[in-house]
């Protein structure tokens, strides 16, 4: 359980790095303008995903404690 936590935390961080590294990549080539626009949309599908798959575990974790007492 604790590798899922940890897995959903680096899948947190590696959309956060997408976000910051699509939005520190603009310039004003259009090429760079697409890459830029990729990198911010795909950091904020992982992002969401990440948040997604960490409050579910967390959630799962608080229901199965209630489930043992």
């Amino acid at each position: 359980m604790k590798h899922d936590r940890f897995t959903h935390v680096l899948l947190l961080i590696s959309g956060l790095l997408l976000l910051l590294n699509g939005g520190f990549a603009f310039e004003k080539s259009t090429p760079m303008l697409i890459i830029s626009s990729f990198l911010i949309v795909f950091g904020i599908v992982v992002t969401a995903f990440a948040l997604k798959l960490f409050f579910n575990s967390k959630n799962s974790s608080k229901s199965n404690t209630f489930q043992d007492s």
